[in-house]
């Protein structure tokens, strides 16, 4: 059996391409996917898949290629993008981008019928598909939950909400099931024979952040725990223009449209700094705003689209960014007329757990897919509305290969052959993880209840005071920018407090104190330049991965260089 955990856009493409190899899969997520009249909209499933605003990057135009598409992803990733990761990405994006629209993706059009193609920074061309303007994510994930749905009825998968992910089992080094908790705290035993990860991020352990208060790195950490390795955890992407006091994002299709950023005086500054300005790549942005926000002592900058506005008549911005309008009219403001304050917020981790091409990670039985995945397609710095289409490709090819795994029997061939000495290379970091004390009598699955949690009334009050010293000390030394005695506090912070929260923050503050240079969203202040020598400095190894060979050899290997691996 294949257990899914996450239903965001990674889980769901997974779940439909397990069911379309006749797999048993079930998927589990915390939210519910199926419409209920007490589940709100912070219960639906989908976490930042559901939330987000942007569109999906997809080479679908007629005067695009996929190659071109590919070769803005390396160019986005400041070095550190696999480039044939990318060209995974992109062309099998487009073909799935293709069969969704041929099968009813409500795409956005213009009065003729031809794709509505969105322009957003470091892309050469207008490339991003857009769903209910400004509603893209939404769009996606009921697009996709439908199928799941209809899978479901047929019996083909299972699906258990309002659950999440707790531990991962492990026998002889393979993974060989999960430990998953119940919206009433109770602990439930899974046996499967692979387990895909499609958890999510890290970025909501920022106390400013436009992500799903649930993004906070569980399914990483539990990767961790099981023996898995994980890479590039200092690269985080703060996005440019989150509304000032709030988490809500303000998409960068608005400043695709014409919109531009100035400082408390009018003055637009980012003219100054870049030749592409306003849609530079959002390292750049994000960077430049912080620094002007830090020499003005200001909390934010100003967001102005009502050239948008004058440009295409009353009503433009209403039109195509309705959800953007609504929520600058709750905070008191009329973007129609004036600009908006923003500010960056922590958006998107590249980091995770390291995986090869087919979602495969060093623990065998074990896939991930998604945000919670370290694929090279992102390196330093993820290309803008990458991310949906990397959960559309990348779950359906865990999907695909953990099918595999299945099929042969769960031998491990479909693990990473680390004969090249990689792991021995990496440090282990000392784990703070609780075993958790779980009884398997029958390794079938079983929804009744092995023991509730019996940690104490007082629990849950201590996990928000540790979350809340977590993300205090990530803020103040894992930002946009960093130095050394930052990265140190918030290892000595964090080291003293229990929980997966705290144990992630000192994975990031490792990996951050190890790179001695500045690369994309990774920002040193006391190491500024860009250093190619940190190939090969203590530390740093390249990365191996297997493909499969015309004789299914899952043993060969190819380097990956510039990966910052760990073994945590």
């Amino acid at each position: 059996m294949m257990l899914i955990v996450g239903a965001g856009v990674a889980g769901l493409s997974c779940a439909i391409a397990a069911a379309r190899a006749g797999v048993e899969a079930t998927l589990v997520t915390p939210g519910v996917l199926r419409p209920s009249a007490d589940a709100g909209l912070a219960a639906l499933a989908g976490g930042n898949t559901a939330m987000a605003q942007g569109g999906i990057a997809a080479a679908v135009g007629e005067d695009d290629t996929a190659a071109d598409h590919a070769a803005d992803t390396v160019a986005a990733g400041a070095g550190l993008v696999d480039p044939r990761a990318a060209h995974v990405l992109t062309a099998e994006g487009a073909e799935a981008m293709r069969a969704m629209l041929a099968g009813g993706f409500p795409a956005d059009r213009d009065a003729s019928g031809r794709l509505s193609l969105g322009l957003e920074a470091a892309h050469r061309r207008a490339r991003i598909v857009h769903a209910g303007e400004d509603r893209t994510g939404a769009a996606l994930h009921a697009f996709l939950a439908r199928e799941v749905l209809e899978f479901v009825r047929r019996g083909l998968i299972r699906l258990t909400e309002r659950t999440s992910l707790d531990s991962l089992l492990t026998d002889s080094g393979a993974v060989s099931g999960a430990v998953l908790r119940d919206a009433a705290g109770h602990r439930v035993t899974v046996r499967a024979g692979a387990v895909v990860l499609a958890t999510g991020g890290y970025a909501a352990l920022y106390p400013r952040t436009s992500n799903h208060a649930g993004a906070r790195g569980e399914g990483i950490v539990q990767a961790a725990h099981a023996g898995a390795v994980v890479a590039d955890l200092e690269f985080v992407q703060f996005h440019p223009t989150v509304l000032a006091g709030t988490g809500f994002l303000i998409s960068e299709a608005v400043r695709g449209a014409g919109a531009v950023l100035r400082d408390g005086s009018g003055e637009r500054f980012m003219t100054a700094v870049h030749a592409a300005a306003e849609l530079a790549p959002r390292d750049v942005v994000a960077r430049t705003m912080h620094r002007v926000l830090r020499q003005r002592g200001e909390d934010a900058v100003w967001l102005d689209a009502t050239g948008i506005e004058v440009a295409g008549g009353s009503g433009t911005l209403a039109r195509r960014f309705p959800s953007i309008t609504a929520a600058t009219r709750a905070q008191g403001f009329d973007w129609t007329r004036e600009p908006v304050p923003v500010a960056p917020a922590a958006h998107y981790t590249m980091g995770g757990v390291a995986t090869d091409l087919e979602a495969r990670t060093t623990v065998p039985g074990l896939f991930a897919a998604g945000e919670v995945a370290s694929t090279g397609v992102h390196g330093a710095n993820r290309l803008a509305s990458n991310s949906l289409l990397e959960g559309l490709v990348f779950g359906a090819r865990a999907g695909r290969a953990a099918a595999d795994y299945l099929d042969a029997g769960g031998s491990g061939a479909g693990s990473w052959a680390n004969d090249t000495g990689m792991l021995a290379e990496l440090s282990a970091a000392a784990s703070v993880f609780e075993e958790v004390p779980v009884t398997v009598a029958d390794p079938s699955w079983d929804l009744a209840p092995t023991g509730a949690d019996a940690r104490g009334p007082n629990s849950q009050i201590a996990a928000v005071s540790e979350l809340s010293a977590v993300s205090a000390a990530v803020a103040a030394g894992l930002g946009i920018e960093r130095d050394a005695t930052g990265i140190d506090a918030v290892r000595r912070d964090c080291a003293s407090l229990p929980g997966h929260a705290a144990q992630l923050a000192t994975m990031v503050a490792q990996s951050a104190a190890s790179r001695t240079e500045s690369r994309g969203a990774h920002q040193r202040a006391d190491h500024p330049a860009t250093d190619p020598a940190q190939a090969v400095r203590q530390g740093w190894v390249a990365r191996s991965t297997p493909h499969r060979s015309a004789g299914d050899d899952h043993r060969a290997q190819f380097a990956t260089p510039l990966r910052s691996l760990a073994a945590c």
